[in-house]
């Protein structure tokens, strides 16, 4: 699964839960399908974030890498 279609999955699972607020009659289960929708919309906006981030430190482990083994050759 890439980065893009999990966050449009949490898009998705979001909508889904604020539109089960509109159908719930307890106050407490509307106020749970509130609290999950916001985080799963929070979620699918920091996913391209974390994504960034894990490609740089991928980089800077292999650049890491890379002068190590010129190190220990010279």
């Amino acid at each position: 699964m890439t980065d893009e279609q999990l966050a449009a999955m949490h898009r998705l699972l979001a909508e889904y839960h604020r539109k089960l607020v509109e159908e719930a009659v307890l106050e407490i289960v509307r106020q749970y399908h509130i609290d999950l929708a916001q985080r799963l919309a929070d979620e699918a906006a920091q996913i391209p974030r974390r994504a960034a981030i894990l490609e740089r430190l991928h980089k800077r482990e292999q650049q890491k890498r890379r002068e190590l083994e010129t190190f220990a050759r010279g």
